[in-house]
């Protein structure tokens, strides 16, 4: 092997040469660079977002719905503060039960009352009873739908005429 003074061997020394002159010469690599720099300028980035390039007016539509969305969000929240579910009138009708009993109204307040207010010539009676799991989310209990084949142990307050007042949850 004979060895130059850059340590290229013989065999590799036309190759190299060849390459040397394919290779574009160094004013040529700038006007690339300075083409492709300013083609970068003009046009969007990849990850940029499209809704520049939008109208204004979709711009604003797109805002107004989201404000839309969240308020409509608020206004839910707000009526579900106010009113729970199975709440029936709000918490007025919890408080015609005796304080502690643990019975849920099922009927509005005054009909409550008035059925606890009559007290011997009006009978409640108090009724066992199994009911669906399901019945817990309709009264606005916690529901645990894994569960939802099980029965509940539960006592009905019943007026003279059968019809259920309360509900009390035993389990």
């Amino acid at each position: 092997m004979n060895h130059d003074d850059d340590a290229t061997p013989a065999w590799l020394r036309p190759a190299r040469e060849e390459l040397a002159r394919r290779q574009p010469a160094a004013e040529q690599d700038a006007a690339v660079l300075a083409r492709l720099v300013a083609l970068q300028r003009t046009q969007r980035p990849r990850g940029a977002p499209a809704s520049r390039d939008a109208p204004g007016w979709l711009r604003g539509l797109a805002w107004s719905g989201g404000a839309l969305g969240a308020t409509a969000a608020l206004l839910l929240c707000a009526m579900l503060l106010l009113d729970p579910p199975g709440g029936g009138s709000g918490g007025q009708a919890r408080a015609a039960t005796p304080a502690g009993s643990g019975f849920i109204p099922l009927v509005p307040e005054g009909e409550l009352r008035d059925t606890l207010a009559a007290g011997r010539s009006a009978a409640v009676w108090l009724q066992p009873a199994e009911l669906p799991r399901e019945r817990l989310a309709l009264l606005g209990l916690p529901f645990d739908a894994a569960r939802a084949d099980e029965p509940v142990r539960a006592e009905l307050m019943l007026n003279p005429s059968g019809r259920v007042l309360a509900v009390r949850i035993l389990n």
